[in-house]
């Protein structure tokens, strides 16, 4: 087509941008209707609220996943680590992870490419699951507060790191390794896991 007209939301919303970028060509000229109403929908996409009653839910899944993995590792534990394989040929299709011969060839990667590609407390499925209860906790633990707190993106990131010993780079893992995680525990209804998502 060679008018398209979206609610400019669509272009904003990172969850769905991608998806509809895809469909524009190239060399486009995108027009905003209403702009001057942008600055408020970036702040709302971009923004996230946390209520504890959320936070509690996330929590229950968490212990649930983690008692799907113990149930996984007695009897099926091959699929854990199929599933870690899967991810790291993933990032390596993804660009996130330079393939070479010695990662086809080696089931066991070199501890330098290891590093690289998914930080240590995401690889194993159970250290994922204490790290995220960890993230949660410190949620938790900042919702517990009596006064407002307005902090940019990476206030909230050195205190992350020097409360909880949380680095951000594990973070920009942690939705890919979620989907992963579920999958291999053919978990089929994934609303279930909303306040995770």
């Amino acid at each position: 087509a060679n008018v398209v007209v979206y609610n400019y939301q669509y272009l904003l919303d990172p969850k769905i941008s991608q998806l509809v970028s895809r469909s524009m060509q190239r060399e486009c000229v995108v027009v905003f209707d209403e702009a001057h109403n942008i600055d408020n929908i970036c702040i709302e996409v971009m923004s996230i609220n946390f209520r504890m009653p959320t936070l509690e839910a996330a929590s229950a899944n968490l212990s649930r996943v983690q008692r799907e993995i113990s149930r996984l590792k007695e009897s099926d534990a091959a699929r854990l680590n199929d599933e870690y394989q899967r991810l790291v040929h993933g990032l390596a299709n993804s660009g996130a992870l330079n393939a070479s011969d010695e990662l086809a060839a080696n089931p066991l990667l070199p501890q330098d490419i290891l590093l690289q590609a998914v930080p240590g407390n995401l690889r194993r499925a159970d250290s994922f699951v204490l790290f995220l209860k960890r993230l949660v906790a410190h949620l938790k633990k900042r919702l517990q507060t009596e006064e407002v707190v307005q902090e940019t993106p990476l206030a909230f990131l050195s205190q992350l790191l020097h409360e909880e010993d949380i680095e951000p780079k594990p973070l920009k893992f942690v939705a890919e390794r979620l989907r992963s995680l579920l999958r291999t525990l053919q978990v089929t209804d994934v609303s279930d896991f909303n306040p995770l998502l």
